[in-house]
């Protein structure tokens, strides 16, 4: 299989990239401070590179990378017809079903569900080209409290998802269940409540520990009865971070002078020690240790560094170096997204305070808060 290896700066490109991973088949993403790698394949490459264009994002790099490649640095015949025949079988796999994967399903079993699949005649080897995507949706959801079902190929995979209805008069008192509460603060964009009462709506603000579903239902009579509540709720999440920057401040510099202690020891007995006369008013201590001889005879030898230091004022020189300090202030804050998150929005305000400035950097992200 043909692919492209992109790299790109990661500084500002979390939109760009979630857009092309909703977009495309983007995989073995890599990041660091700098830049960002990650493997496309051969159909995307153009419009990948369109979009990079669009949104201004400068490709440092990108490189071809197929089976070709790899016969080239083969040096024997039987790795070049181990890649060739490897090759073969994979394209032919890609043609087949090899795996089934079911999301939603709560109280309808998988057996109901793979029943309707036998019927299909559908299994792990079936022809991706044999599957009749519309005539499976539709047996699916004849299957009783299936209210909706979408039925997807991705790769070797036939994923079906499942959406249960819930009747009032058909729900069971199983207990006492608590509400479904907010994990974060945020701001309401969908609702899909699978049961339960909602005390919610879209476009609320709500906070850590809000009740979002109550867990009750009433049924045709007007009867309370009590659920276990299940929604998916998703919202606006802001992640914020605070950076305060002095004008001046105060650091340690080393001034280069340096003392050093050593001692000889045999399995910790001490056998020889050299003590230096430590003049330094201010000094930090850096102690390393290692064998001169194997573990069998263990003597080791033991250094005491001690490097002088004096405190010194320094200008921070905010303005000039105000881009390394948002950066420093942006990355504190994607430290608390997680890898799932959608990254909508990033802002940040710089104010002054007396002698400090502070930074304060918001990233929006979208994320289930159920």
């Amino acid at each position: 299989m043909k692919q492209y290896k992109f790299i790109i700066p990661s500084l500002n490109t979390e939109k760009i990239l979630n857009k092309l991973i909703l977009q495309f088949d983007i995989f073995d993403m890599k990041k660091d401070e700098k830049t960002c790698s990650f493997f496309c394949k051969s159909k995307d490459k153009k419009n990948i590179e369109k979009i990079l264009k669009q949104y201004g994002v400068k490709v440092e790099s990108k490189s071809y990378y197929g089976i070709f490649k790899q016969l080239k640095n083969a040096s024997s015949l039987g790795v070049i017809i181990g890649i060739v025949i490897s090759t073969i079988l994979y394209i032919i796999s890609t043609f087949f079903i090899n795996d089934v994967l079911l999301i939603g399903n709560l109280s309808i079993t998988s057996k109901e569900i793979m029943e309707v699949l036998d019927n299909h005649n559908i299994n792990k080897w079936t022809l991706k080209s044999a599957v009749n995507l519309e005539s499976l949706k539709n047996d699916l959801q004849k299957i009783k409290y299936v209210s909706y079902a979408s039925v997807i190929i991705k790769g070797n995979a036939i994923i079906i998802n499942i959406k249960e209805q819930l009747t009032n008069d058909e729900v069971v008192n199983l207990g006492v269940f608590q509400p479904l509460v907010a994990k974060y603060d945020g701001k309401i964009t969908s609702i899909k409540l699978i049961q339960g009462t909602l005390k919610c709506k879209v476009g609320d603000i709500v906070k850590l520990g809000d009740v979002l579903v109550e867990p009750y239902v009433y049924d045709s009579n007007g009867d309370k009865l009590s659920v276990q509540p299940l929604a998916d709720i998703i919202c606006d999440v802001w992640i914020t971070t605070r950076l305060e920057v002095k004008d001046k401040e105060i650091k340690k510099i080393k001034t280069g002078n340096i003392a050093k202690d050593y001692s000889i020891t045999f399995m910790d007995l001490n056998l020889f020690t050299q003590k230096t006369d430590i003049k330094f008013k201010n000094f930090m201590v850096e102690e390393n240790e290692k064998y001169l001889t194997n573990y069998i005879l263990p003597i080791k030898i033991k250094y005491m560094t001690y490097s002088e230091y004096e405190y010194c004022e320094i200008n921070t020189e905010f303005e000039k170096n105000k881009d390394k300090y948002l950066n420093q202030t942006r990355q504190m804050s994607l430290l608390n997204v997680k890898e799932y998150d959608i990254i909508k929005d990033e802002s940040y305000v710089i104010n002054k305070q007396d002698d400090t400035n502070i930074i304060v950097y918001t990233i929006t992200v979208n994320k289930l808060i159920t």
